[in-house]
């Protein structure tokens, strides 16, 4: 399924100019020091993203899909955190603690929150952004809807 069908889904939209530039700039701080072994580990081309622009299109061209527990369970990186307490108390340890209660109340609302970033490797799925709106949706029982990016080439 591709994203000009489903720019808009139940709690989810495609990231704002911000949000991405937002997680290119984490991408970009994080390339040569994590993210090269990932590449190296998950068979994606790397760098997986050269430019800011080369980030957006890659996200406009990714596929829309509804995570599945079966699915998310092969997502590398992923956190799974069972509880809202537990989540705020994994979060409380990132070097910029994301706002649980933000995104609860924002599910719960139905507002639209970015989607989650997967990449797609030749050797499997791995987290790019959302960890922590995947688990909150999967706690409250929302479906989650992601952003597969296949970087394998």
């Amino acid at each position: 399924m591709r994203l000009s069908k489903h720019l808009l889904c139940e709690n989810w939209a495609f990231p704002s100019d911000e949000v991405m530039k937002d997680d290119f700039s984490e991408y970009k701080k994080k390339e040569e020091s994590k993210w090269k072994s990932r590449a190296r580990s998950m068979g994606f081309r790397f760098p997986i993203f050269s430019t800011f622009d080369d980030f957006k299109q890659a996200l406009k061209s990714a596929s829309v899909v509804d995570l599945t527990r079966a699915m998310d369970d092969k997502i590398q990186n992923r956190s799974q955190t069972g509880s809202i307490d537990g989540l705020k108390s994994l979060v409380g340890t990132y070097k910029r603690p994301r706002d649980v209660d933000r995104i609860v109340s924002g599910l719960m609302a139905g507002d639209r929150l970015p989607m989650p970033i997967i990449l797609k490797g030749l050797h499997g799925l791995w987290i790019m952004a959302g960890n922590t709106r995947l688990d909150s949706a999967f706690i409250l029982g929302k479906k989650p809807k992601v952003l597969v990016v296949d970087v394998s080439s």
